[in-house]
């Protein structure tokens, strides 16, 4: 243990608001030693018992779908792809396609649980049974592939506990976890593969539907060019001198201006039809107005962030909180938004749709009027004309249904992502759990913490001064005497025990300083009721009974007690004497401790007694006079020990004058009460009044404290 010790001395050293830590720490090492064994010592019996897990991992490239001429700016949603890969439709399918229903290591092998997962799981069955909870139409929809692939819901689940999906540097990593390691390289890859395919196909969906309508149309426009351009070879065999002349070529000019912008009015209503069909089959992705419009962007990505944060809520113990609550109500807000800005987006195709009809409408019209002159003309070149005409037509409007269908599988492509196996998984040859280094540096830091809480546990609890060792410990102090708790005693009227045990406070005192035993001394304490009255006045009697001349003068002047003790009258005494209102052998009682009654001053053993006198109302400037310093010093010419009984430290500044004017200060602490800030803070009070604190009385210990017992005190035998 000398590296705990020299590391503890040296951040008491370095950290001063540590060091009080550090020294609980320090003694009671062998607390933080026992829960630090005990620790590792249980994890290494559970990384022992836990059987081996071998993990496999396949990489997957997810990209945006987007052309080489118009590289999309737009990432994939990285999160999306995640919930897709950990899906339960997806799981099911994999383990279908596998045969892991069949297999022994599969359906044999323990789920993993996490930490907090026994926890979690008891609160939402709890939850379950205090309130009916309605299922989230994400679940309804896998509860329903579930039952379509006919796949136990306790295998999807063990499954799912044995995947790990994670996001890393623009790759998802699909690792799977289980006691073999041929399966975890076999689900990992055939998970991986499977993924792969269902966004082939979902993208070949989303493209193939929508790209139908204009498909048709082209197809249907490319037949009637090729008619027109066929009629147009014919006539052109047949008149091959056909010429038209200015004024028949201004006509054919005109007919094409109009035919033009007919043509630009039909592909632009075509195209608005297609983008009708996609709003009616719900694929919003892939209207323009609808994925160039930036409120809906803004929208749709609130929602994906309020999602994940409303999923990690409902995983979690804060299912029910107000956050939950709070963030379920966000998130209806955002969705009914959402769909709000996507009905308004989507209702405006609809007069786009009228306004393209009414104008290709208007200008079919006008290409009629336009065609009215060529009546007047000869068939021959009326012919010419209108052939010509009709395969410039059905060439302008090819085009431009090429050039729409094109913007539109762009835009389309946009919106998709194309996934990719980057990294087949290798078959791993090393145990991926249990994690035996890593789990055992963490039991040792978790034990470090454990027994350090458990130390400063114990110290708090264990705050009060309860035997000597404490008191030398923690007060640098020698114990003067241990006083018990006579109420807790069964011959509490035994005063032939009080006697013995303040005998031993008598002879404490005297081993303070043989050579030079202090002629007075001040019986003071942290705060009022620890005993110090009873002290001074029951050292006094054992003093006296060496037949030394004792007095015991109250000079806690604001709330006397020693006449009490005697019952006799607080004055005439300290303060009139001071005052000069009477003398000092007037003042002075003479006490018989056996009797309690007045006696002669021959007597053997007797206590001479000063009381507190008349009160007054400042104490302070009795005790600080001149004449409280005369006083003090004839009675050290007339008595052999003066026991002084003072004020408590913290209530006033008296005590600390009388401990600088006496020759020591005896403090009592009452046992098992007084809490050991409380005594630093009187003793740093006297320490600064150059007080000579000489020791400590313990004052009202428990007699049943083992403690004791051990030691053989006569009260606790």
């Amino acid at each position: 243990m000398r590296w705990w010790t020299a590391a503890l001395s040296y951040v008491s050293g370095n950290v001063a608001w540590l060091r009080p830590h550090v020294e609980v720490l320090s003694r009671r090492r062998r607390t933080v030693a026992g829960a630090v064994a005990g620790t590792v010592l249980t994890v290494g019996l559970v990384c022992l018992v836990l059987p081996a897990r071998y993990t496999a991992t396949a990489r997957l490239r997810v990209e945006p779908l987007a052309s080489k001429t118009a590289p999309s700016s737009r990432d994939p949603d990285i999160p999306e792809e995640v919930s897709l890969l950990s899906s339960r439709v997806l799981v099911a399918e994999v383990i279908r396609q596998v045969g892991l229903d069949r297999n022994a290591e599969f359906v044999e092998g323990r789920r993993r649980v996490g930490w907090l997962e026994p926890a979690t799981r008891a609160f939402k069955r709890l939850r379950k049974l205090t309130r009916r909870e309605t299922p989230a139409p994400q679940d309804d929809a896998d509860s329903d592939a579930r039952l379509l692939l006919q796949v136990p819901g306790g295998l999807i689940a063990k499954y799912r506990s044995w995947l790990d999906v994670t996001a890393a540097a623009g790759a998802i990593d699909v690792a799977f976890t289980s006691p073999s390691p041929a399966l975890s390289q076999q689900v990992a890859n055939a998970h991986a593969a499977q993924y792969v395919r269902r966004r082939l196909g979902l993208r070949s969906q989303i493209t193939g539907e929508p790209a139908t309508f204009l498909e048709e149309e082209i197809d249907r426009v490319r037949g009637d060019l090729l008619a027109a351009d066929d009629a147009l070879a014919i006539f052109r065999g047949e008149h091959p001198d056909m010429a038209l002349d200015g004024r028949q070529q201004a006509l054919a000019d005109r007919l094409r201006a109009v035919g033009q912008r007919l043509s630009e009015a039909e592909a632009d209503r075509i195209a608005v039809e297609s983008e009708q069909r996609l709003a009616r089959s719900r694929h919003y992705d892939a209207l323009p107005a609808i994925a160039t419009n930036p409120r809906i962007r803004a929208l749709r990505a609130d929602a994906a962030r309020l999602e994940a944060r409303h999923a990690e809520l409902r995983k979690s113990f804060l299912a029910a909180s107000p956050e939950y609550h709070e963030l379920s109500a966000q998130l209806r807000g955002v969705r009914g938004n959402l769909e709000r800005e996507m009905l308004r987006a989507t209702s405006a195709i609809e007069s786009r749709l009228i306004v393209a009809r009414g104008t290709e409408t208007s200008l079919r019209n006008e290409l009629r009027r336009t065609e009215v002159p060529l009546r007047g003309l000869d068939e021959i070149t009326r012919e010419a004309i209108e052939l010509d005409e009709a395969a410039a037509h059905g060439r302008r409007l090819y085009d431009a249904l090429r050039g729409r269908k094109q913007e539109a599988d762009l835009l389309r492509g946009m919106q998709l992502s194309s996934a990719l196996l980057l990294d087949p998984a290798a078959l791993p040859t090393r145990a991926a759990e249990p994690h035996v280094l890593r789990d055992l540096v963490l039991a040792l830091l978790a034990g470090l913490g454990l027994g350090a809480l458990v130390a400063l546990r114990q110290e708090a609890r264990h705050a009060r001064l309860e035997t000597p060792d404490d008191v030398r410990r923690t007060l640098d102090l020698p114990p003067l005497g241990v006083v018990p708790d006579f109420s807790l005693l069964p011959r509490a009227d035994d005063t032939a025990l009080a006697a013995e045990v303040y005998r031993g406070v008598r002879t404490g005192l005297g081993f303070v300083d043989p050579e030079r035993p202090p002629r007075s001394v001040v019986v003071t304490s942290s705060e009022p009721g620890e005993g110090k009255t009873a002290t001074a006045v029951n050292l006094a009697i054992a003093l006296a009974a060496l037949d030394r001349r004792v007095i015991v003068v109250d000079a806690a002047l604001r709330d006397a007690a020693v006449h009490r003790a005697f019952g006799l009258p607080p004055a005439p005494g300290l303060t009139d004497v001071v005052r000069g209102a009477t003398s000092l052998a007037a003042a002075v009682r003479t006490i018989d401790p056996a009797t309690g009654r007045a006696a002669t001053t021959a007597s053997s053993g007797v206590v001479h007694l000063l009381p507190a006198g008349t009160p007054v109302t400042d104490p302070s400037a009795i005790l600080g006079s001149p004449r409280w310093h005369d006083v003090l010093r004839s009675l050290a010419e007339r008595y052999e020990t003066i026991i002084i009984d003072g004020p408590a430290v913290l209530t006033g500044v008296e005590a600390t004058t009388l401990a600088a004017t006496a020759d020591a200060a005896l403090l009592v602490v009452r046992g098992n009460r007084t809490e050991r800030p409380v005594v630093r803070r009187a003793l740093a009070r006297l320490g600064a009044a150059h007080a000579r604190v000489i020791g400590v009385v313990l004052n009202g210990v428990d007699p049943g404290c083992s403690y004791y017992r051990s030691y053989a005190y006569p009260f606790a035998a």
